[in-house]
């Protein structure tokens, strides 16, 4: 067997980080991956990586991938030919589309999709070159309010500034555990070295969270925050920074409007006010806006754990207030916002459509980044409108398990046809999906980190060949989608690169030789126009090249296409409700008895939402825990490794308990992505693990109204210890 290292890099997260692989090919071309390390020629992570980089091999080797078309045929999957799985699966969508309309198909996109460029480019737009404005995404899950200040504000989705790690002094950290999952919205290696540098060279480094993170153990100070009221902290920040030590926004009228209406909406937010809401003092509340107003350089950076609260819009949109009327946005030690290697600005607004005439049918949601929210996709399916959804196809997505409401098992049945085109045969693919293909892993294709330009604290470019040959029948999941497209019926033309692409690969496949135009043809033209590496540069480095760091000041003079819009209408017609919620916690009505605790979420190093726990190179635990203070333990009489009862409503799973005083009391956190019993794949399956979705409400009443994000934490569910066996689920 001979052997080679091919450089490649991790698509798990939005570091990115450079992988070194050594692969195997034997006498028939067998291929096989011997060894995954860190790349220690990365321009940029330098022989970092993470465990869930290293063990991609697992994923790629693994037993139990989708290596055929699957058809289920009278309950169980039976091996179909590609041929054979195009042609029913379009004559059926195409029959469907007739009959009621385009809108009645829908997508889903899941998280791995957007680590991959082509899918950016070319699959999601499938949906709506066959005319429906149903494409939903897995970024109403975690992130949409981002998404969609960020539109509000700066007129495009994806401007979300960057810290100035190597300058700032001052950096505090909301909702984030950088250690164990890196960052959110930011393409940073090794973050926790990062925030040691700051404090090395004097500066101050803030971690505020329910429970003392991995990260806030290993640096900076931490701050225990009641969840969900981290907007109040920082609108009292806010507060603090204008009417007490009148800091002065100098640049406001010349790059935004809106500030006084900003500055108002904080004036009732006192400290004394917030301490009993937040839990933080009103004392610490002062002196960390004064920390961040006498820094020579600061920035303010939050993540899922508030995103995916109830406030979530309000605190990114005041964020930003604040990092921008400092005077710390587009600056040296302050925040940047990354140019990359090509014009992500102006691509984004091409391939990002937002239509604020298409809304869904019931509840009238927007889209946000060009999807609509997820959570309210078995409310589309349950419509009584004429052309609700009957159709459904998955693109590396499992949104049964993924996200809460508890239609969803009454929704999937009712569709026509599911088609999921994945990896694996996940929770959902296995309950409801009619035919599953077999997509091509990140090792097996091309790449380029295209949707992660716009948040990398270090420019660079790479470019990844395909490590290894697709095995069996994968496929990639832009040729599946354009030869669904064609055979379902599309227009003649288009500007949509999708159907281009299809359209001349199905006339080169007539001609003689193996020809055929890929989404890299348009990359080296998009990078070719972007003047600052080319795609052959890139292929002679495989490891990355380093480009020209970030100049600050170049946004606000040059790339912003209009002012700043520091009082958005869709956020600040929600001020009333964070009234009315404080209102409530002031009254003592935030918990709804004595035997309730506030549920948070908490991620795990091994994991990365659902789709990483059948991975036999990563010993996972047996189950999923669930995590309370000692006095909540104490309360109700439980013990380390007993089984608690964890419910809302009629919905409950059980969990063993694991304490620790890491945790603040009156809180109760969990992982997610847990609970596989629903699978056949044989690891995950026998793990003990519950899905913490299960309790979480979903649906209308429980998405934020400004991004439709779904509201995941912050809810009250009860906790007892469990004395009796509990046979039904």
């Amino acid at each position: 067997m001979t052997s080679y290292i091919k450089k490649t890099y991790c698509r798990v997260c939005e570091a990115s980080c450079g992988l070194a692989i050594e692969v195997g090919e034997d006498a028939r071309g067998n291929e096989t991956i011997r060894q995954i390390r860190p790349d220690d020629e990365h321009p940029i992570s330098k022989g970092y990586a993470c465990i869930k980089g290293t063990t991609l091999g697992g994923i790629h080797h693994d037993p139990d991938r989708v290596n055929y078309p699957m058809k289920r045929v009278n309950g169980a999957f039976q091996k179909i030919t590609w041929q054979q799985a195009i042609r029913e699966i379009a004559e059926q969508a195409r029959a469907i589309k007739n009959r009621y309309g385009a809108n009645a198909l829908g997508h889903y996109t899941g998280n791995p999709s957007h680590a991959n460029f082509k899918n950016i480019l070319c699959t999601v737009d499938f949906i709506k070159i066959l005319g429906s404005r149903n494409l939903y995404a897995s970024h109403s899950i975690d992130l949409n309010n981002k998404f969609q200040v960020a539109s509000d504000m700066y007129g495009v989705d994806i401007v979300h500034p960057i810290p100035d790690f190597e300058h700032i002094q001052f950096f505090m950290c909301i909702g984030a555990n950088p250690v164990v999952s890196q960052m959110s919205v930011i393409s940073v290696v090794n973050p926790l070295k990062k925030m040691q540098a700051i404090e090395a060279r004097g500066g101050k480094v803030i971690i505020v969270d329910p429970r003392r993170s991995e990260t806030a153990s290993k640096v900076g100070e931490h701050l225990f925050i009641q969840p969900g009221t981290d907007a109040f902290l920082l609108l009292s920040m806010l507060a603090v920074l204008h009417f007490e030590l009148n800091f002065h926004a100098t640049q406001s009228d010349e790059f935004a409007d809106g500030a006084q209406q900003l500055l108002a909406a904080a004036e009732q937010w006192t400290p004394e006010r917030v301490a009993p809401i937040t839990g933080i003092e009103a004392a610490d509340i002062r002196r960390i806006a004064k920390e961040y107003q006498q820094a020579e350089g600061a920035g303010l950076y939050m993540s899922t754990g508030v995103n995916m609260g109830p406030f979530g819009s309000i605190a990114y949109w005041v964020l930003q207030g604040i990092n921008y009327l400092s005077g710390n946005l587009d600056k040296r030690g302050g925040l940047l916002i990354p140019e990359g290697a090509l014009d992500w600005l102006g691509l984004a607004q091409q391939i990002i459509e937002n239509d604020p005439d298409m809304v869904t049918a019931e509840h009238r949601w927007q889209q946000v980044a060009g999807c609509f929210p997820i959570s309210t996709l078995p409310d589309e399916i349950l419509s009584t409108k004429p052309d609700h959804i009957r159709a459904l196809f998955i693109s590396a997505g499992n949104p049964v398990h993924s996200t809460p409401h508890h239609a969803w098992p009454e929704a999937m049945s009712e569709l026509e046809l599911c088609v999921s085109v994945d990896i694996y045969i996940n929770e959902t693919a296995e309950r409801y999906a009619d035919y599953v293909l077999p997509a091509t892993d990140m090792l097996e294709r091309s790449d380029f980190p295209l949707s992660h330009l716009p948040l990398q604290s270090e420019s660079y470019a790479q470019y990844s060949t395909a490590v290894m040959r697709p095995k069996f029948e994968r496929r990639e999941e832009w040729e599946i989608f354009g030869d669904l497209l064609l055979a379902i019926g599309a227009p003649i033309v288009s500007k949509k690169p999708l159907l281009i692409l299809s359209r001349i690969n199905a006339l080169l496949k007539r001609l003689p030789g193996n020809a055929i135009l890929t989404p890299d043809h348009l990359l080296k033209i998009l990078l070719a126009m972007g003047g600052k590496v080319s795609l052959k540069q890139l292929c002679d480095k495989p490891e990355g090249i380093k480009l020209s760091p970030h100049q600050p000041g170049s946004f606000l003079s040059n790339r912003l296409k209009r002012k700043i819009n520091l009082a958005p209408f869709r956020v600040m017609s929600d001020l009333p409700r964070l009234t009315a919620y404080a209102e409530t916690l002031e009254q003592g009505l935030g918990v709804d008895s004595d035997t309730s605790l506030v549920l948070i979420g908490r991620r795990s190093r091994k994991s990365h939402n659902s789709w990483m726990h059948n991975n036999s190179e990563i010993k996972q635990p047996n189950s999923n825990h669930a995590y309370i203070h000692p006095d909540d333990a104490k309360a109700r009489h439980l013990n380390e490794g007993d089984r608690v009862k964890i419910s809302t409503g009629d919905n409950f799973i059980i969990l063993p308990v694991s304490i620790t005083d890491d945790l603040m009391k009156g809180v109760i956190a969990a992982p997610h992505g847990w609970g596989h019993k629903d699978s056949k794949n044989r690891k995950s399956s026998q793990l003990s693990g519950e899905n913490i979705n299960k309790v979480i409400p979903g649906g209308k009443t429980h998405m934020e109204p400004v991004s439709g994000q779904a509201i995941m934490l912050a809810h009250p569910v009860e906790v007892v210890k469990l004395h009796e066996s509990i046979t039904s689920r």
